[in-house]
């Protein structure tokens, strides 16, 4: 490399320059901000630009505005810039915490069951590991397991996944969240029979899809169509519409344990009628808090006679 051609070499912090930048619209503030000299962003930011050989911003008295250019390389960059962050982050998590971090993705509530206890017992066993929970769906999340931004999903079902390692953790008792006022209020258990004809609710995140699918197949056997009405909403926001007399929706033996408005839980289908609970995770994963959370997974599911 001659004296003439720029320096090539990009760090971590010119692309936090480059955000701040851009998200305050000023070189001034982006200084300020981040606690630096208004020349120096200058530097970072005509060093990048002279690396891509185009211009980032439009620089004018109103303050910095990013170009075409500029806003598709901060659009296809911030992904890049985040994964980093977490990465180093995470480094150093190791280097100051004598226990680490474990980033736990979620399908199920925590207000009751074996994944309750499970986290439960580990914050007691592990009280300086620092926990990060996430809910979204079964996709996405197992995305995020190959790109190490999670450690472990909690997930309905037992499917194997592709370069994935798992862990039966249990097998729940089903309940249908019905409202108060329903005549199905009192009801010892029902069965698919009798909540057939329902009008049910469900999530279009989290373990929405998979609720969808248990209850076409359960509701179809008694050759009817299905009614079913998908919501953007959490798990907590469907049950509270089945509160409002909207429906009736399907949780596991783990939602049955929290308190919502005009709504009761009652049992469905015969007593060996059960759903899956998993955990999921990268078998290349050297977190030592993972391994944690696995052991005392495994004792869990030993106890709940999901693991023999």
């Amino acid at each position: 490399m001659t004296a003439a051609e720029p320096e090539r070499k990009i760090s971590l912090f010119d692309f936090e320059i480059l955000i701040s930048v851009a998200e305050s619209g000023s070189f001034h503030q982006a200084a300020k901000r981040l606690g630096i000299g208004q020349p120096a962003v200058s530097r970072r930011v005509e060093k990048l630009e002279d690396v891509l050989g185009v211009s980032l911003f439009e620089r004018g008295a109103a303050g910095a505005k990013l170009t075409l250019a500029g806003s598709e390389f901060l659009t296809c960059s911030s992904a890049v810039y985040e994964n980093l962050k977490a990465a180093f982050q995470r480094a150093r998590s190791h280097a100051v915490a004598k226990y680490g971090e474990l980033r736990i993705g979620s399908m199920s509530s925590f207000s009751n069951g074996p994944q309750r206890t499970l986290i439960k017992a580990f914050i007691e066993r592990h009280p300086r590991v620092r926990l990060n929970f996430l809910e979204s769906e079964r996709r996405h999340m197992i995305t995020m397991l190959a790109h190490r931004t999670i450690d472990v999903v909690i997930a309905v079902g037992e499917t194997p996944y592709e370069n994935c390692d798992g862990l039966l953790l249990t097998q729940e008792s089903v309940f249908v969240a019905v409202d108060r006022d329903s005549h199905f209020a009192h009801s010892e258990r029902l069965t698919w029979s009798d909540i057939a004809d329902e009008h049910f609710l469900v999530s279009s995140r989290e373990a929405g899809p998979d609720i969808h699918d248990f209850i076409v197949r359960h509701a179809t056997a008694f050759g009817r169509d299905a009614s079913i009405a998908r919501h953007h909403l959490c798990r907590d926001g469907v049950i509270n519409l089945v509160g409002l007399g909207l429906g009736v929706t399907i949780v596991g033996g783990h939602s049955a344990g929290a308190q919502y408005p005009n709504v009761v839980f009652v049992p469905l289908g015969g007593e060996d009628e059960r759903v899956p609970f998993s955990l999921i995770w990268r078998p290349e994963n050297d977190n030592p808090a993972l391994r944690r959370f696995i052991s005392l997974a495994r004792i869990e599911a030993r106890q709940n006679g999901a693991l023999s």
